[in-house]
């Protein structure tokens, strides 16, 4: 399977009591300024890094003729409409109602002084390549040299991902 041009995966992510409803809103942002090509369904997971209420993950799809830097400012804006407040003295990670990542594009690597695309810990964690397994398995990671579906198959970390919501595309 063939991965199309000028596409980029993105992982929404929120671990609050609204945690699907705020996936809803961030789509429904995001849609009004780019083009989703394919929703993942929803999975949960624990917190990973921190002890905190599980996470509600789901990739997204998104068709980005732009630069990359772009992308990522309307994430923040779009995080930021949905009540996440970055804390600058942060040692570690902490709760939020909306965290969007960059995960993976179609053009291969990108970096600049804000943003490293792949991102940069996607293959060691489960709650990230399990989601992307779904719909993307044959996604190459572009500096590993693997699949999706064989940084599933590799990745050491054992926290459980489970299935919370089936998506209709």
């Amino acid at each position: 399977m063939e991965v199309k041009e000028n596409r980029v995966l993105l992982m929404l992510g929120s671990n609050t009591k609204d945690a699907s409803v705020a996936m809803s809103e961030a789509i429904a942002l995001l849609k009004m300024e780019c083009q989703m090509c394919l929703l993942g369904s929803q999975w949960i997971s624990e917190a990973w890094g921190f002890a905190g209420p599980a996470f509600l993950n789901q990739v997204v799809e998104v068709e980005w003729e732009y630069p990359l830097d772009d992308l990522l400012k309307l994430a923040l804006r779009v995080e930021k409409q949905l009540g996440r407040i970055r804390n600058p003295n942060a040692t570690t990670y902490e709760n939020r109602r909306m965290d969007i990542d960059l995960i993976l594009w179609s053009g291969g690597t990108y970096q600049s002084e804000f943003l490293e695309v792949p991102h940069p810990r996607m293959h060691m964690r489960r709650f990230v390549v399990k989601p992307l397994a779904e719909h993307w398995g044959h996604w190459v990671h572009p500096v590993q040299n693997l699949s999706v579906q064989q940084l599933l198959a590799q990745c050491g970390d054992e926290n459980l991902v489970h299935l919370f919501q089936t998506t209709e595309n």
